[in-house]
């Protein structure tokens, strides 16, 4: 027993020491910040994986009381909220035997509590938990000044002329960018240390091919609903039901996209074609407005009818 813990202490104290390295490189190394992004969460989810949450928990504190001595311990505790919990979820997961797509919901939802509790923390610093989200609105308005600048007006830089407007269309779908932005995050996460566990030993099952992905039917059912609450709001005046189903309709309409996009993917392949075909065909789809709104109306007639065959394959002989 004795001999367990001191291996599990060393390897967990190892890892905590790599854990720092990592986000050191992200934080201050520009080129290598996005890779050690992307391998924040390693650590902490192999000593899960190896030692038991017990041994991760206070590996992922080591780690933040190693980070405060070169940064505040208010950036450092932030840093750790997001990607230490992150970590810690995404180990216990795989540990659990869960699917992947249970790993990368689960990695989401901490992920999700991590950018909250960055919100709230600027919040009890600042009074403004929306500070950050200023300095990014602007930053992107005086980027999209200087095409404006060297290209000439276009639609996409007029979106940022009224900065109050933007700011408020913005805040309107603000619950849905940070469940997308850490879906995102959450599933790049999963495909980036699946591969990274696979050569240290833990096997983890990959998703399905992109094109077989399937969603689930509740989210058309969430499609039509939320819609149809959206109509309401906006006929009956009615703003709190309109912006939650504002943004309701936005993430699942993203969904349906990326059912159409799968189902695309499909099509390609049954032709034998070459995959960058999917690529040109689908951008093209997401950069035209009717066709983006087909394609999110297709979404819904493909998980709810199964055009493809994935869900409950051929019929015929029942």
């Amino acid at each position: 027993m004795t001999r367990y813990n001191t291996r599990a202490l060393v390897e967990s104290a190892l890892l905590a020491v790599i854990g720092l390295v990592l986000v050191l490189l992200g934080q201050y190394v520009p080129f290598l910040g996005i890779a050690a992004s992307l391998l924040w969460p390693l650590p902490s989810a192999l000593v899960v994986l190896r030692h038991g949450m017990r041994w991760g928990v206070m590996a992922s504190v080591l780690t933040v009381v190693c980070l405060s001595m070169f940064m505040n311990w208010i950036t450092a505790l932030s840093l750790w909220v997001l990607f230490g919990l992150t970590g810690l979820v995404f180990g216990y997961a795989v540990l659990k035997g869960y699917s992947p797509a249970k790993i990368i919901v689960a990695t989401s939802v901490a992920f999700l509590v991590g950018i909250l509790s960055e919100f709230l923390i600027a919040y009890l610093l600042t009074g403004s938990p929306l500070r950050y989200l200023d300095d990014l609105l602007k930053a992107m308005q005086a980027s999209a000044g200087l095409t404006e600048k060297t290209l000439g007006p276009n639609p996409f830089t007029e979106v940022f002329a009224d900065f109050d407007e933007m700011k408020a269309q913005v805040l309107r779908v603000l619950p849905f960018m940070l469940v997308f932005s850490a879906l995102l995050q959450s599933y790049i996460n999963f495909e980036v240390l699946r591969r990274v566990l696979d050569r240290l030993g833990h096997h983890l099952e990959p998703l399905p091919p992109f094109s077989r992905w399937m969603l689930p039917e509740y989210v058309a059912h969430a499609a039509i609903i939320s819609y149809l609450a959206l109509w309401i709001g906006v006929r009956y005046n009615l703003p709190v039901v309109e912006q939650v189903a504002q943004n309701v309709f936005a993430g699942v309409s993203f969904l349906l996209f990326l059912e159409t996009s799968s189902a695309i993917a499909y099509y390609i392949s049954q032709q034998n074609l070459p995959k960058f075909f999917s690529a040109l065909i689908i951008f093209y789809v997401f950069a035209s407005p009717a066709l983006h709104l087909l394609a999110v109306f297709f979404g819904m007639i493909d998980i709810l009818f199964d055009v493809r065959k994935l869900r409950y394959g051929e019929l015929r002989g029942m």
